[in-house]
């Protein structure tokens, strides 16, 4: 057949040879997502098999009689594979790796998620605050990851509506005013702490930032390589905090932090530790280490950083006992310990097994397999594992701390292994106590739906 006849021939029979393609384009895309969805059904199943079907944090309600199957929220979640499809419905199939980022709600086209602290069988309790962040105090507001929600631009939010709502809500009368030493008083310089004080700014109010620490907070204590914040945050007075790359380390976010309090002179008291605070009338008096002072209103954006979870086993009050990885550098040719199985843990377990620094580094996981960490750093640890820079260990637990060496129980039983410094990394206790002296209420959520006000951007 020559070229002439192949090409009436292709003219005769062009409908039917696209209708081949598209028959074939077709069952080829049915059966990729049928082994998407089969795979995602495995690890669903693997999942509850490992009794980690329970998000810890806030986390996206899936409604299915909404839910038409786009996918949009499987592409827009920033911490890998959480949400996957399922017979046409989105599902969470690793809900313990939730962090909260939202982004699953805003991508939705269909208004099919909602954002929810607990579950109906597992509660979270919670400070009460309303949808200005404002408690059940009067005047007195959280801000940040002591009311329960984490990351860095969630709480830079809501640092910025609670001082807009606190200046809306003071007289006019400047003679009222003058009654108290501030008109806004902060406590804490972390992400809420700084963004309340450039909103204070910009709202020219008389205010003072209290850290107990240094500026920054908590975050002024982790390693200056740690990528802590990977979406921008939008700031009172600059806007939102442009960097080079989508990856931000501490060290990059505090250098632009220092160029910002030196730029706006932020009026930032480190060191001075809050203690406590009693209302009279409408002004707050507040005790800290420095001295008894005054204000019309108080933000509290200090973080959970002072209650870390403990393990509640002898010894474990022993100096070589410690609860963050400051400077990774200064742990070399050391037995070290790190229990915990989120991101904390699997980023300690990391810097702590350089080549370069010679440790024999063991990670201590409770449960079956991880249960709050990221896809990136699994892998890692893994990695780290096959090479030989790490023993890792699912299902143990210490269970006794001596000066040089472990009591730790696993699948094989009680055994001792020899450690010289043990990292904890196992979360933070809700500060019950605080809020109560202060006279915050506490409520239990049980999967209720979060308000748009307190959702994340």
């Amino acid at each position: 057949m020559d070229w002439p006849q192949i090409s009436f021939w292709i003219a005769d029979h062009l409908a039917w040879l696209m209708a081949a393609a598209m028959l074939g384009v077709t069952i080829y895309g049915v059966t990729r997502r049928r082994r998407r969805h089969a795979a995602a059904s495995s690890t669903l199943q693997n999942t509850i098999e490992k009794n980690l079907n329970e998000p810890f944090s806030l986390h996206p309600l899936i409604d299915p009689a909404k839910c038409a199957g786009c996918g949009a929220c499987v592409r827009a979640c920033p911490e890998g594979e959480i949400l996957q499809l399922i017979q046409h419905r989105a599902v969470m199939v690793s809900p313990t790796q939730c962090v909260g980022h939202g982004q699953c709600e805003a991508a939705c086209p269909f208004d099919a998620i909602s954002l929810v602290f607990g579950t109906k069988t597992r509660g979270r309790e919670l400070p009460r605050i309303s949808g200005h962040f404002e408690t059940n105090i009067p005047g007195l507001y959280i801000a940040g990851e002591l009311g329960g929600m984490g990351l860095i631009r969630n709480a830079v939010k809501q640092g910025r509506l609670a001082v807009e709502h606190a200046a809306s809500q003071l007289s006019p009368d400047q003679s009222l005013r003058a009654k108290a030493d501030y008109d806004l008083l902060i406590i804490g310089a972390g992400p809420a702490g700084i963004a309340a004080s450039l909103g204070a700014l910009a709202a020219k109010l008389r205010y003072v930032c209290l850290e107990q620490g240094s500026f920054g907070g908590t975050f002024a204590n982790f390693p200056r390589q740690k990528i802590i914040m990977t979406q921008p945050a939008d700031l009172p007075l600059i806007g939102p905090m442009k960097f080079p790359h989508h990856k931000v380390s501490k060290a990059q976010l505090m250098a632009k932090w220092d160029d910002i309090r030196s730029q706006y002179k932020l009026q930032v008291k480190e060191q001075t530790h809050f203690k406590t605070l009693v209302k009279d009338g409408d002004v707050f008096r507040v005790e800290t280490s420095a001295g008894q002072m005054t204000a019309h209103k108080v933000i509290l954006a200090t973080g959970v950083r002072g209650t870390p979870r403990r393990l509640g086993v002898p010894g474990e009050d022993l100096a070589k006992v410690t609860y963050n990885l400051i400077e990774p550098e200064q742990y070399q040719n050391q037995k070290v310990a790190v229990v915990g199985s989120g991101n904390a843990a699997a980023e300690a377990v990391q810097y702590l097994c350089k080549k370069s620094y010679g440790n024999q580094v063991t990670m201590l996981v409770a449960t079956a397999d991880f249960d709050r960490c990221n896809d990136e750093n699994q892998r890692a640890v893994r990695l780290c594992a096959e090479q030989g820079l790490l023993e890792l260990r699912f299902n143990a637990k210490v269970t006794q701390i001596a000066p040089d060496s472990l009591l730790i129980s696993d699948q094989g039983g009680s055994r001792t292994i020899a450690n010289d410094y043990l990292f904890i990394f196992i979360g933070a206790d809700l500060q019950k106590r605080f809020f109560a002296d202060l006279g915050i209420k506490i409520d239990k959520k049980f999967g209720e739906p979060l308000s748009k006000e307190l959702a994340p951007t």
